[in-house]
């Protein structure tokens, strides 16, 4: 089919007399430019954003075909699609959704876009589209359906055997019979491989064909060198191309084995995260730029893997494809029985078909993708509802689409009710003395309920995924041995989580290491928090000295960081804000940890020794000093048998003097995101990061770009991002630029007392 995008020039109407007032360009997310209301008690699960809307139009030349499509990816939350005055359809999730307008082909009309987003929504939902708006057409009643070439490996011990599928419709009223061509061309663009195929296809009917293909020379895609080929297939029929489509692909293999993960034939732990699909600053929008820097700032930080609940946008697997990462999707969130008001659980049944297929059928062409899992940990995971019955549904449709990579049946501790407690066994007068959850929960614990209930919904899938268990992979795994994978662990239980894993044969884990906009579904959120606060990464894209230490545990026994607790905290995991810049405690006693791979750490103050302590396994990696704070440069020395293997500092900064801007890439392309993030931080007159500064700073940009979103890190954060000012939270804030045109743009900062600083942007087309 051919596709074109019609995501740019939408104008937005405002809601009082329908008149335009600004205009946007798909991806889009408009919920981080809204105001956020901190009066409602559980708003941190949506980041406090109350209900809202969004209404768009755009008047649309539409191509003439003979089939025509509109396809909409990733809306947030929920999307009405008119045409004219004609609602078409109405769109309450993030899957591909393909709108028929065949009737509308070659004839102008004006599309309007109607989003709408809720506040008792159980995580952050964005309003607008992750991924963008585009015509798909066919120029015959005989196409390739969208989505419908994917190319899989067969093998690849010596030569690469390879398979293309192929999904045709033909929407004639007669059979026809056309040759299929597939070429094959590696990254260089040329070609390596061709192939070609006689396809007969019924009469009102869509059915997939398969073309075998070889390579002799060829290249794997890696965790270490993600190689990437393209695949093209023409549909030809009397020497005449009726349609073509293209994908791109790597040649890998995935497989269990005696509770193993072999990737390419090589035995993978996973080390995971859980990605949401608001990425950081620019909100629920998948624009290139921002996830190819989400990608390798996890790729960066140690990690192997990626888990979304529901399909990502397109742009977010090619990132993920590109840098190298492995990829589990849950298809869905929540199924029939819901676990949250708001939380889409009433439309299940009338849409689980047509997303389950649309999901497959995107993910299944990206090579990072590994293993599809069923839902998030849902009620019917202890027989609740149609219990197991609708996961082994989902399961069959997920193999009908693809059949080559594995399942995952995940589940959670949940508080049993008093009938599924007496089934197991409990009295009635016991079960009725339980009056709180907690008691039953104990109950149910006593009689290892959570194994029994779900037995069933372990047994629909390849995979049994435990979300925050990893204290039941020892005694689960010695009763029924199976493939056990951590969906969800806590990012402060690191050290026990690696430990449980790697010493009972469990596939790896994901945890929550991502803070967001709102998902406090855990309780890592407070009142008043507008995004998780207890990850490795916060959401301006800084890692914390918590990603060290994971690195640590994970095997890195070349780095060390000092961490600080907070003196003010009663929590001692807390990290102080102001690292080694304590006044308030002059002379006092505070503690000093070291994160380090080495088994002895040497602490010094100004070159004087402090002392020397204990780290390594024994301890969990960590050396904590008793010190007495005085202000100057604080240095860690880490020693492994014997040798230094790092060194690390925290040096007490002055007052603060002067703004510094670090911007990574400093050139956007119009045609690939053209945004720029550009971080802002408050240095003293030796350039040492001012972390206690509380000073408000202004962006200003001039020249071919506009200042597309202005954040910072602090959770009680109550500005939109669309305000120029703002104060920085730990000495630092973050500014997004957008190009609009080519040429260049200067980014220029400013702030009271504080040496202002610009940088310049180069805008390519």
């Amino acid at each position: 089919m051919n596709f074109l995008q019609i995501n740019d020039n939408w104008r937005v109407l405002s809601e009082s007399d329908g008149e335009d007032s600004a205009n946007v360009d798909f991806p889009f997310d408009a919920l981080i430019y809204r105001n956020k209301d901190f009066s409602r008690a559980d708003g941190n699960r949506n980041g406090f954003y109350r209900s809202e809307s969004l209404c768009v139009q755009k008047r649309i030349e539409f191509p003439k075909a003979e089939r025509l499509f509109m396809e909409i990816e990733g809306a947030r939350e929920k999307a009405d699609v008119y045409v004219g005055a004609d609602c078409l359809a109405t769109v309450t999730d993030c899957a591909k959704y393909y709108v028929d307008v065949s009737e509308y082909a070659g004839k102008t009309h004006a599309v309007t876009l109607s989003f709408s987003s809720s506040e008792n929504a159980s995580k952050y939902t964005g309003l607008g589209l992750s991924g963008g708006i585009k015509f798909a057409s066919a120029s015959d009643s005989l196409y390739i359906a969208p989505d419908g070439v994917c190319v899989s490996t067969v093998n690849n011990d010596l030569k690469a055997e390879l398979l293309c599928r192929i999904d045709v419709v033909n929407d004639g009223d007669t059979a026809r019979s056309v040759a299929a061509s597939v070429q094959v061309f590696n990254a260089r663009g040329r070609r390596v491989t061709k192939k070609a195929r006689k396809l007969r296809i019924p009469a009102r009917s869509e059915k997939s064909f398969y073309v075998p293909l070889k390579l002799t020379r060829r290249y794997d895609w890696s965790i270490a060198d993600p190689y990437l080929y393209s695949a093209t297939v023409e549909l030809i029929d009397g020497g005449e191309m009726l349609d073509s489509a293209s994908t791109k692909f790597g040649i890998r293999r995935v497989e269990l084995e005696d509770r193993n993960l072999l990737v390419g034939g090589k035995k993978t732990r996973i080390r995971g995260v859980v990605a949401r699909h608001d990425n950081f600053a620019v909100g629920a929008a998948a624009i290139d730029v921002a996830e190819s820097r989400r990608a390798a700032l996890l790729k960066e930080c140690g990690y192997n893997a990626v888990r979304f609940v529901g399909v990502p946008a397109e742009t977010a697997l090619d990132a993920l494809d590109k840098a190298g990462l492995m990829c589990v999707v849950d298809l869905f969130d929540v199924l029939a029985q819901p676990k949250a008001i708001g939380d889409g659980h009433e439309y299940f049944k009338s849409n689980y078909e047509r997303i389950a297929e649309n999901s497959v059928k995107t993910l299944r062409k990206h090579p990072c993708v590994i293993a599809y899992g069923i839902a998030d940990c849902p009620g019917e995971s202890y027989g609740r509802g149609e219990g197991a019955a609708c996961g082994r549904e989902i399961a069959e449709l997920i193999n009908l689409f693809d059949d080559t990579r594995f399942t995952i049946a995940s589940a959670t501790e949940l508080v049993p009710t008093a009938e599924e407690m007496i089934k197991l066994g409990v009295r009635p007068d016991k079960v009725r003395s339980a009056e709180h959850g907690d008691t039953l929960l104990s109950l149910s614990r006593e009689k290892n309920a959570f194994r029994d209930l779900t037995a069933d919904w372990f047994d629909v899938a390849d995979v049994a995924g435990y979300a925050n268990l990893h204290q039941r992979y020892q005694s689960d795994m010695l009763a029924a041995p199976k493939n056990i994978i951590g969906v969800g662990s806590r990012p402060d239980r690191v050290f026990e989580i690696i430990d449980e894993t790697d010493s009972n044969d469990v596939l790896g884990d994901f945890v929550y290491a991502l803070d967001g906009l709102g998902g406090a579904e855990r309780g890592d959120g407070f009142v008043g928090s507008r995004c998780t606060t207890d990850g490795d990464i916060d959401v301006t894209g800084k890692t914390r000295a918590r990603s060290v230490y994971r690195k640590i545990c994970m095997g890195a026994r070349n780095r060390s960081i000092i961490v600080v607790p907070d003196p003010e905290s009663e929590d001692e995991e807390t990290e102080s804000k102001d690292g080694w810049n304590l006044p308030r405690f002059l002379g006092k006693p505070v503690t000093v940890k070291v994160f380090t791979g080495g088994d002895v750490v040497a602490l010094y103050l100004d070159g004087k020794l402090i002392g020397r302590k204990l780290a390594g396994r024994i301890n969990k990696y960590i050396a904590t000093f008793n010190v007495n704070y005085y202000p100057g440069k604080l240095e860690a020395v880490s020693f492994r048998k014997g040798a230094e293997c790092s060194r690390c500092s925290l040096e007490t900064a002055s007052s603060p003097k002067a703004l510094k801007l670090v911007c990574d890439d400093k050139k956007v392309v119009l045609s690939q995101g053209n945004i720029a993030f550009v971080e802002i931080l408050v240095t003293d007159k030796e350039g040492r990061a001012a972390t206690r500064a509380q000073r408000e700073v202004e962006v200003s940009v001039v020249g071919d770009g506009e200042l597309y979103a202005l954040t910072n890190a602090d959770p009680e954060l109550s500005l939109p991002s669309s305000v120029k000012t703002i104060s920085v939270y730990e000495g630092r804030a973050l500014a997004v630029v957008r190009g609009i045109r080519e040429g260049k743009m200067t980014v220029k900062v400013t702030g009271d007392g504080l040496l202002s600083n610009k940088i310049t942007v180069k805008v390519k087309p």
